[in-house]
């Protein structure tokens, strides 16, 4: 090799090394910025702020994530819960219960809108105790037509005893007390006299009467409101009516039995009266017109005989009339009269032991009803099967005064001491729960004689006071105080 090649080679080496010194090296900040993104997305928010403070590559990079993440957040946004069709979110809340649905209806004004809607709730309202309004008689008793929702938690409350109680009215002397309940007044019988009572929007009943009537001169022991008139019977033999509406005296009729009249009932759309007494008779009336006098008259059509006295009757839309009797001497307790012709159909009851009086009645449909009596037990009849189908029996042996119904599911009895109440579910075969109403002084023991009943009240009557149980978790004394000021 020659000295030329060598220094030849000694420059290519100089001018190589040269080169290299002035090329930078390549660092972490060299890199492209999705690719710094894309590492520093890895980091915790402490050790971002940190690489943002220490370089402004580092500070751009997360300023690039945050865009990128914002437009990631819009675009999700765009399918969240809310932002489906209202009629979609109906079909994914109804796979939901009751305690997710009340979570569910906290979120939004939206979501509780929509998990109040009746579609949600309508089966179960159908299935709510004493609060389904099914029974067109039973909602007519009612103040108002509930929601679905409404519907089902007042049967929560029913089915638990959930309950406001409070003493409406209290009387100095002891009588037989009758009830009668319509959407804006509640009628009661003290005495001779029939006191109605207008009531408040939350249940509870004003304490001033709007009107009074005074026909008899004896008390009266059972009357009805029907088809706008009040028919009462008393143990003067008397028969008479007003009309519910003014108050407006329209008959009576006097000694129309040789006994106090027990028993009473209006059908055929307020123009045929049923009466029954003591005296083991069972009259029909029909009411016409007087011509002379302007005024109603009842004319007695039918005359039937049933062998013992008389304590309940009850006509329903076929005709049918039931009788309850006192059940002595081998006289069957139920007997079943065509209202028309006044023949006997159906006797039921033979089975029963001697006495089984029936002191109350109520149809349920035009093949059932309800009776209970003196032998402490509650029975569904049905006179298809021409006896008995269910039976409810009073734990305590005590005599069933008398009973409310929803006519779906729900009975309420009164027993013969101490105020007792007693509320059935008639889906099962044992009662509910017992309430006592309070009676018009302390240690007093009376028979619970009349009851009353809609969605959300039930109204009893002692010997000496007038107790209301509410259900819809208003307390009418409070709401009073409310208005008042």
């Amino acid at each position: 090799m020659s000295a030329l090649d060598l220094a030849q080679i000694s420059d290519c080496l100089r001018r190589i090394s040269s080169a290299q010194i002035r090329k930078p090296r390549v660092t972490i900040h060299s890199l492209p910025s999705p690719v710094l993104g894309h590492i520093l997305s890895f980091c915790d928010p402490g050790a971002r702020k940190a690489a943002a403070k220490a370089s402004h590559c580092f500070s751009a990079a997360l300023a690039e994530i945050e865009i990128t993440n914002h437009v990631a957040d819009t675009n999700d946004n765009m399918l969240r819960l809310d932002s489906l069709p209202s009629d979609v979110l109906l079909t994914l809340f109804k796979f939901l219960d009751r305690p997710s649905l009340g979570n569910v209806a906290q979120v939004c004004s939206r979501f509780r809108d929509i998990s109040y809607s009746d579609t949600l709730w309508i089966e179960a309202s159908r299935k709510a105790l004493a609060s389904n309004q099914l029974d067109p008689a039973s909602l007519a008793r009612c103040q108002e037509t509930l929601t679905a929702r409404d519907k089902v938690k007042l049967g929560v409350a029913w089915m638990q005893g959930d309950t406001i109680e409070s003493l409406v009215a209290v009387q100095n002397n002891k009588f037989m007390p009758r009830l009668q309940l319509e959407a804006k007044r509640l009628w009661v019988s003290w005495g001779n006299r029939i006191w109605c009572h207008p009531r408040l929007p939350d249940g509870g009943i004003a304490k001033t009467t709007s009107r009074m009537l005074r026909a008899h001169s004896d008390d009266v022991s059972k009357f009805v409101v029907s088809e706008g008139m009040v028919v009462s019977g008393g143990r003067d033999r008397s028969l008479c009516a007003w009309s519910a509406n003014s108050g407006q005296f329209l008959f009576a009729r006097r000694y129309c039995h040789g006994g106090e009249i027990t028993a009473i009932d209006v059908t055929g759309r307020g123009g045929v009266l049923v009466t029954g007494s003591r005296d083991k008779n069972v009259l029909v009336w029909n009411i016409q017109e007087d011509p002379d006098r302007d005024a109603l008259m009842p004319v007695p059509v039918q005359r039937t005989c049933v062998e013992d006295r008389v304590w309940s009757v009850a006509a329903n839309d076929l005709g049918l009339l039931a009788v309850g009797t006192a059940g002595t001497k081998g006289v069957p307790p139920l007997r079943l009269y065509d209202l028309a012709s006044g023949t006997n159909v159906l006797d039921m009851g033979t089975e029963l032991k001697n006495g089984a009086g029936m002191l109350d009645l109520a149809w349920l449909s035009s093949s059932t009803f309800l009776a209970c009596g003196y032998d402490t037990f509650t029975r569904l009849w049905d006179t298809r099967c021409r006896t008995y189908v269910r039976s409810w029996e009073e734990p305590f042996d005590e005599s069933v005064y008398c009973l409310a119904t929803d006519k779906v599911n729900c009975l309420v009895t009164g027993t013969s001491r101490h105020g007792r109440v007693r509320v059935w579910d008639m889906r099962t075969s044992g009662y509910l729960y017992m309430k006592y109403a309070a009676p018009a002084r302390r240690g007093q023991s009376s028979p619970v004689y009349s009851m009353a009943m809609d969605a959300a009240n039930l109204y009893v009557a002692l010997d000496q006071s007038l107790n209301h149980f509410g259900f819809s978790g208003k307390d009418p004394k409070r709401q009073m105080r409310i208005r008042r000021y």
